[in-house]
């Protein structure tokens, strides 16, 4: 009677123990949660949606879009702004390479750089200064027609401040 007793509480606390997953900790195998989080720590930029600014008229827009072969829905134009000192940019897309070059801010203008990029496709913007990617979100592309990088290395954590918005700024 012993014996069938012991042999039943050694296979109720063999069942009752839980087994822990291939490499000893109790983490779930699965990396989805830790993806997200680094997904999120990746974001080196903040996003905003301005037209309340200064603009040049409808027609000079208009000039302008057509200059760059852009008055199609598909196609928004890229301008970087402020805070660009001459560093390695690359401006990829699933398609490739759209621009790879330095990029120097104009201090009269305020603008460095501008390009047509295509809003369908996932756009990637690499500084090779900071050695960081910000990312143009492809829902918010297709909504505006310019897209404004600025860079302000004072903000460590999110240096690049990506401007949306269907206004075109004059030069000056």
């Amino acid at each position: 009677m012993k014996r069938i007793f012991l042999l039943l509480m050694l296979s109720f606390t063999l069942i009752m123990c839980k087994s822990t997953p291939v490499g000893g900790n109790d983490k779930p195998t699965s990396n989805a949660a830790s993806k997200s989080e680094d997904k999120k720590e990746e974001l080196y930029f903040t996003e905003q949606v301005r037209n309340d600014f200064r603009a040049v008229s409808e027609e000079v827009k208009n000039d302008f879009l057509r200059a760059y072969k852009a008055t199609e829905p598909q196609y928004s134009i890229l301008f970087f702004t402020q805070g660009f000192n001459g560093e390695q940019i690359t401006v990829k897309n699933s398609n490739g390479t759209v621009y790879k070059g330095s990029v120097l801010t104009d201090k009269t203008t305020g603008l460095a750089k501008n390009m047509r990029i295509l809003n369908t496709e996932n756009n990637s913007i690499y500084d090779q200064a900071t050695k960081k990617t910000i990312f143009i979100d492809t829902k918010m592309a297709k909504q505006y027609k310019f897209i404004y990088v600025m860079k302000d290395l004072s903000n460590t954590e999110k240096p690049y401040k990506i401007t949306y918005s269907d206004l075109l700024r004059p030069e000056k």
